[in-house]
């Protein structure tokens, strides 16, 4: 699997009026298969109220937003929903603005060789519009995720993870998210800049394989198949500190701060699928602090 696949599988981004603000769809299961369910019931363990968690993903297809009764229900009889940030917070996101740009004196042609710059800004040019004039400008990571998102269906006028926030605030719920900007941001900072040069490159080199990988990986999602969307991306080229860093360390904050929201309200959780995976995901964390997690079908 070509790394700028893995990386955009891995976390997902909001573009708007070129203020970046950086999510993530982590899937690095472990290696056993589990109860394959997209939608979970919390209850027990001190709890006053039911909350739900529920694996989304960062996309415009339409068919991401067939939620079934199941998922508004769970909405509808919370009080609040947590997503992994506060995406409706546009103040927060506009004060980080900054943090995608290229530091002083850097830029994606001092990276590359002239014909690995021509490549890219030749393929950026056709292919992404007006962004294309920021590609010395940003930091190749996120131009690679906006080469990513690029590649799917945008039927819907919004990612699914900003209508669920959307949905909740018209109802009156509390909307808020359990990470923060900085938080997220620090994690990207682990790679090198050199290092997101080369993933940007082999992205734009690999481009007709990261389409067909990316159409898999949805298909798996619409099917709840978390165990399978684990076989789609075992192959591993970035580091263990920021594989442990992007989803391991990231499952221990979400946790402790999912228990600290639910003994104030009940709540829906709303964050990347693959969150909920595995020995070290949400689903088996959140049972090993006593809570009962039962699976709820969705239709």
């Amino acid at each position: 699997m070509p790394l700028s696949l893995k990386i955009f599988v891995e976390m997902k981004f909001l573009l708007q009026r070129l203020v970046f603000s950086v999510f993530f769809l982590s899937l690095i299961f472990q290696t056993h298969a589990q109860e394959n369910f997209l939608l979970w019931q919390i209850s027990g363990n001190g709890l006053s109220d039911t909350s739900y968690l529920f694996g989304t993903i960062h996309i415009r297809d339409k068919r991401v937003f067939d939620l079934g009764d199941s998922t508004y229900y769970a909405i509808q009889h919370t009080k609040a929903l947590f997503g992994e940030l506060d995406l409706q917070d546009k103040d927060a996101i506009k004060a980080h603005a900054s943090e995608i740009m290229m530091p002083a004196g850097i830029s994606l042609e001092y990276l590359l060789t002239p014909a690995e710059y021509k490549q890219i800004k030749k393929y950026c040019k056709k292919h992404i519009g007006i962004y294309a004039l920021l590609i010395n400008k940003i930091k190749p990571i996120y131009l690679s995720a906006v080469i990513s998102e690029n590649l799917l269906k945008k039927d819907e006028k919004q990612p699914l993870d900003m209508y669920l926030q959307e949905y909740a605030s018209k109802l009156g719920h509390t909307v808020g998210g359990i990470e923060t900007i900085d938080e997220q941001f620090a994690v990207m900072n682990i790679l090198s800049l050199q290092e997101q040069a080369n993933m940007l490159l082999e992205q734009v080199q690999h481009i007709e394989d990261e389409k067909k990988l990316m159409e898999e990986m949805l298909q798996l999602y619409l099917s709840e198949s978390l165990d399978k969307l684990d076989s789609l991306v075992q192959a591993d080229t970035t580091s263990q500190e920021f594989n442990e860093a992007i989803l391991d360390t990231r499952n221990k904050v979400m946790l402790k701060r999912m228990q600290e929201q639910m003994l104030k309200k009940s709540t829906f959780f709303a964050v990347g699928a693959a969150h909920l995976a595995g020995e070290k995901g949400l689903v088996l964390l959140l049972r090993k602090e006593g809570f009962q997690v039962r699976p709820v079908k969705r239709k």
